[in-house]
């Protein structure tokens, strides 16, 4: 597919010499090197920074584009000092999030006239001042302006970019939104190596994997939508990419050291997400039991194993009242939630339109079959997205609409890849499983919500780790591959055929 020909091109640029995947493989791929890339992610980031320059009307803009360039890439080298992919995977998501913020604020200032259209953009940005006195974090929680709280329901957002623009005004540099985008460029440079991290400790130091998940991330519509427009998406993804890489990691080498390690993650993030958003930290309980079944499920069941039962059966006795209120909590935000995005989606659409129908509309086990669906061939026509008047986030939103289109096939083909290692209890298989797992709740949960793709996107760090399962190289892989692209895009035909005649045929 498109995404294979794309990561093939990148490959090929940074060259390097040929070595098996693993012994006895007798596949070739070549060693990891940034060395490409750094040129490459600068060109992207100083043309970027030049466009939003012009967008902000300010040079500043290129000088920030390069310090938080060099900044982020230091900071990545010190986290994963030998984690070549790592450093790649955040050069290119920084650079092309830079660039594409750039050409963004270029469109919407010649299209609307102002900087960012989007309505989100420009309600976080109206909340950042160019110096003291700022909002405190009181009033960011308690502060209500336009019937809405100042800190627009993601107070951590707005405090740390407050700080960044606080840093910003010391620096000397012209006050404008291209400094925000810029943060949400390197946050999502940070969660793209923490990525990358997750896929190595599941194929270890399988250059040939771990280059295509950094390279699907980096080329990823939604992902590229946070690192270019001022939204606090960037912040969740990150926060989700700590969550999963901590239980993989622990599901991986289940040891106490990182057990607690992951745990420590998960608190964190955590009381990160209770002031990003909220209504999704109750899915971090749903991961863990899902690690932990998939811990148990590991190995045959010994001593370790049966302690740990009976003290989970014991846990849940004495917490059962806490566990009922937690799934309550859980089934009111749903419940809340779901009202509220389909109020959404009422003002934007006729009550009679198809996906009213189909979707929205019907009882929530019709609505989570049907509802996946919806989000896999999200939006029908594909090209929906492009049309006079679209906002720079319709647009990036459409460019990632042809992205799903051919990476999704790979995602499938990852699926049936970890179904075949956990029958044959290969390494790591439960470890894969769990992914899995992971992603499907996830998708259901926000099909039984908001119905929000960009919602589903902070738990796509999965999406890349799976679609890099499928060893491509090998002929029966990519035969696979192939017969499953054929069958989904013959079925995205029928689709847009039966749309057509939804709408014309009338």
């Amino acid at each position: 597919m498109a995404a294979e020909v794309m990561e093939k091109s990148v490959q090929t640029s940074e060259g390097g010499s040929a070595e098996p995947l693993e012994p006895g493989s007798g596949v070739p791929i070549r060693r990891q090197s940034s060395s490409a890339v750094i040129p490459i992610s600068a060109m992207l980031a100083l043309t970027g920074g030049v466009l939003q320059g012009y967008a902000n009307g300010t040079t500043h803009a290129v000088i920030a584009s390069m310090i938080f360039l060099v900044l982020g890439y230091l900071a990545v080298r010190l986290i994963f000092p030998h984690g070549k992919a790592e450093h790649r995977a955040y050069l290119l998501t920084y650079g092309i999030g830079v660039f594409v913020g750039g050409l963004a604020q270029c469109y919407s200032t010649a299209a609307f006239g102002e900087v960012q259209s989007f309505v989100d953009a420009n309600t976080f940005f109206s909340v950042l001042f160019d110096r003291p006195p700022y909002y405190t974090w009181d009033d960011l929680e308690n502060l209500w302006l336009d019937g809405k709280p100042a800190g627009g329901g993601a107070p951590l957002a707005v405090l740390l970019w407050q700080w960044g623009y606080h840093i910003r005004l010391l620096m000397g540099l012209d006050f404008g939104i291209y400094f925000g985008v810029m943060m949400n460029a390197v946050v999502m440079g940070g969660a793209a190596a923490i990525t990358v991290r997750t896929a190595r400790e599941l194929f270890g130091d399988d250059a040939w994997r771990l280059r295509r998940v950094g390279t699907l991330f980096a080329l990823c519509g939604l992902f590229i939508l946070f690192g270019a427009i001022l939204i606090r998406d960037c912040f969740t993804t990150f926060v989700n990419s700590l969550v999963l890489w901590g239980i993989v990691r622990w599901l991986v080498n289940p040891t106490s050291s990182s057990a607690m390690r992951a745990g420590l993650l998960t608190a964190v993030s955590a009381a990160a997400m209770m002031y990003l958003r909220s209504r999704t930290v109750v899915m971090f309980g749903v991961f863990w039991m899902l690690g932990a079944a998939c811990w148990f499920l590991k190995q045959r069941f010994d001593f370790r194993r049966g302690l740990a039962l009976v003290s989970a059966v014991l846990v849940l006795l004495y917490g059962s009242t806490y566990i009922l209120s937690y799934f309550q909590v859980s089934i009111e935000l749903q419940s809340k939630h779901m009202d509220q995005y389909v109020g959404v989606m009422e003002r934007d659409a006729q009550e009679d339109s198809l996906g009213m129908r189909l979707v929205v509309n019907q009882p929530l086990p019709v609505r989570l079959i049907a509802g996946t669906g919806y989000l896999m061939i999200f939006p029908v026509p594909l090209w929906a997205g492009i049309k006079s008047g679209s906002g720079e986030y319709h647009l990036i939103k459409a460019y990632h609409a042809f992205y799903q289109l051919f990476t999704l096939p790979l995602v499938l083909a990852g699926f049936i890849a970890v179904y075949r290692k956990w029958a044959r209890g290969g390494a790591h298989s439960m470890a894969m499983v769990f992914l899995t797992l992971y992603l499907a709740v996830n998708v259901l949960a926000v099909v039984a919500t908001s119905l929000e793709q960009r919602h589903v996107a902070q738990f796509m760090p999965a999406f890349m780790i799976l679609a890099a399962v499928p060893d491509t190289r090998i002929r029966a892989e990519w035969n696979r591959v192939c017969g499953i692209a054929f069958g989904w895009y013959v079925l995205l035909v029928v689709i847009h055929l039966a749309w057509a005649i939804a709408v014309f045929g009338r």
